[in-house]
């Protein structure tokens, strides 16, 4: 298995140059193709009524003036790493737009989006929308922050779960090629230390990935993995997305709701 395509939410939103870096990055690192799309059609607005479809047709032709900016940003960046890119612009809606895309491609890059202007929170609810209905893992950006040139460094929070086993397995061509791999494992009140960490160390090692182990005790394993990831100096975390209500999908886990909102260091996840 190894990273040949990577997706790329175009937006004119406060990350899109911090996700757009991180994208490259990692396409060079692992000799991949990126495809942004981007969109026109305002996320979130139903096409109902007069007065939204005024909005929506401002919004759409704003949209459609920014685009050139971008694309040319984007041109620039790819032509730059040496990378191959295309750009394709739809005029759907971004989210089912980008989750459907994403079905046919190896990851997906999208950023934590603070609030500020109003394409930023066009962009804010992308992570947990991506991280748990699409099909594909998600890469969420920090805005602001260093973007490495390369992922050398990688967190694994893990927990023997479906969606952890499915995050680890998504990420091994990155683990591969990183220079550390640690996993860790956060018990609360005084567990015992899962074996199941030493256990997938283990199995990272069959694929050709030197992983440590290390398991700490914690009264919020949000916290105890941004520390970590700190001490560490990890280029990426990676952990699986989890949800607190089957029927209600979009309600986060506490973990994964902290980690999406305020990631320490870009964060792969999957559900």
């Amino acid at each position: 298995m190894s990273i040949r395509t990577i997706l790329l939410h175009a937006a004119p939103d406060s990350g899109f140059k911090d996700r757009l870096a991180f994208a490259v990055g990692l396409a060079r690192q692992n000799g991949a193709t990126v495809k942004a799309v981007y969109t026109l059609y305002p996320a979130g607005v139903p096409r109902v009524g007069r007065a939204l479809a005024i909005y929506i047709k401002e919004i759409m032709r704003e949209a459609k003036e920014k685009e050139a900016g971008l694309k040319s940003m984007f041109e620039a960046a790819i032509a730059a790493a040496g990378v191959s890119g295309e750009w394709m612009v739809v005029e759907g809606e971004v989210t089912p737009e980008l989750r459907e895309a994403a079905t046919f491609v190896d990851l997906t890059v999208v950023s934590e989006t603070p609030d500020g202007t109003v394409d930023d929170d066009l962009a804010a609810t992308m992570p947990e929308h991506l991280a748990l209905a699409g099909s594909a893992p998600v890469v969420v950006v920090p805005t602001g922050k260093p973007v490495p040139a390369r992922i050398g460094k990688v967190l694994v929070a893990w927990k023997p779960s479906r969606e952890a086993a499915h995050a680890v397995r998504f990420s091994l061509p990155i683990l591969a090629g990183a220079d550390a791999v640690e996993v860790l494992t956060v018990g609360e009140g005084g567990s015992v230390p899962d074996i199941s960490g030493v256990r997938l160390a283990e199995f990272l090692g069959t694929h050709g990935v030197t992983a440590t182990h290390r398991h700490v005790e914690s009264n919020s394993a949000g916290a105890a993995i941004a520390e970590e990831a700190a001490a560490f100096g990890a280029d990426l975390i990676v952990m699986g997305a989890y949800s607190r209500s089957r029927l209600a999908e979009f309600i986060l886990g506490g973990v994964t709701a902290s980690l999406l909102g305020r990631p320490p260091v870009a964060l792969l996840c999957a559900h």
